[in-house]
């Protein structure tokens, strides 16, 4: 069984500048805190009530020598710091075109590199991340469009156990037959963006 949230928001790098201002003028931590796993074990692991997941930018923002980034921001909606370690379990929509199927590859990339997993502590208000890279011209001759175009990235995230898996719901879309039916996700990072390369 599947439940899903749907992400409310694209957020471009000048909007997410805009965000982040508002939060700090308020107030609130804007990044989560990265620890080892004695400083944490107080805090809870996040449910996914606690937790917004939205695409930062997907328009291009992070790209170098046909290599591309997408970086999606967590927020602690809640009023309590909880914490997350490990990656996220990905899965696209659609997700294979003539019987070729979308991998996803736990790592990094040549835009957010590969950062060991470790526990981030995301206070109320702050901010978590993870990124997906890949590259954008390994097979030009597939269609540009249509079938060859996700819709969707789900989301499942390392968070507190529950009966059924809970996705996240994002829009995104990105040629895979052009990344060679290739995607590779970081692991959860403290702060809006994850570490780039």
């Amino acid at each position: 069984m599947m439940s899903t949230r749907q992400a409310h928001a694209h957020f471009s790098p000048r909007t997410l500048a805009l965000l982040l201002a508002t939060v700090s003028s308020i107030g609130l931590p804007l990044y989560s805190v990265t620890t080892d796993a004695s400083a944490s074990t107080g805090i809870p692991t996040c449910s996914f009530s606690q937790l917004e997941v939205a695409v930062v930018s997907s328009s291009g923002a992070y790209a170098a020598a046909g290599n591309e980034g997408i970086p999606f921001l967590m927020v602690n909606r809640s009023h309590s710091a909880c914490r997350l370690k490990g990656y996220p379990k990905v899965r696209v929509s659609p997700a294979s075109y003539q019987g070729v199927a979308v991998k996803v590859v736990n790592g990094g990339g040549m835009i957010f590199v590969a950062v060991k997993p470790r526990s981030v502590i995301i206070k109320p208000g702050a901010t978590a991340s993870f990124g997906i890279d890949y590259g954008d011209a390994y097979d030009q001759q597939a269609p540009n469009a249509g079938p060859c175009m996700t819709q969707h990235f789900y989301f499942s995230l390392p968070l507190r156990t529950h009966p059924f898996t809970q996705f996240f719901d994002t829009s995104v879309n990105i040629n895979f037959c052009y990344a060679g039916f290739h995607f590779s996700v970081t692991s959860i990072q403290r702060g809006p963006v994850p570490r780039t390369g």
